[in-house]
């Protein structure tokens, strides 16, 4: 192997282990930004945009504990058995892992939500699963528990 080969092949290993940290930033924001993305859908009731955004094989396990398929969710949200006035989530509590092809957010938000009738306000801590299908970061699985008040 000529020097220069040998420079070249040094330095790519050097680099090589840095150069798959380099896009993981990149992924975080792509995943938080479809957490924020599907906390608007869930505030507008916006079936296309839920539709694209949560896996065919979601669960979504409510802070009352009510468990539901992602068929369920979304006609929960958009045909008004469940209303989502607001949902603030904290920003600062955020904590976002990606590991390939999979991502665990762990968050706080502030849930203003009309259940069945039942005007709640309630802060939540939440942990979601994101799937990274074609280029898309679609929820997997969502876990609430309700902060005591």
């Amino acid at each position: 192997m000529s020097m220069h080969r040998f420079t070249i092949a040094f330095a790519l290993a050097c680099l090589l282990p840095f150069l798959g940290h380099a896009q993981a930033p990149k992924a975080e924001q792509q995943v938080l930004q479809a957490e924020k993305d599907r906390f608007a859908a869930m505030v507008k009731g916006d079936r296309a945009a839920l539709e694209r955004l949560l896996a065919d094989d979601l669960t979504y396990t409510h802070s009352s504990a009510l468990f539901e398929s992602k068929e369920q969710f979304i006609k929960s949200v958009t045909g008004g058995t469940i209303d989502y006035v607001s949902i603030v989530p904290s920003e600062t509590d955020w904590k976002v892992r990606v590991n390939g092809n999979t991502a665990i957010v762990n968050g706080v938000a502030a849930v203003n939500v009309i259940d069945t009738g039942k005007d709640l306000k309630i802060k939540v801590r939440y942990t979601s699963i994101h799937t990274n299908r074609s280029g898309q970061w679609q929820m997997q699985a969502w876990q609430a528990t309700r902060f005591p008040q």
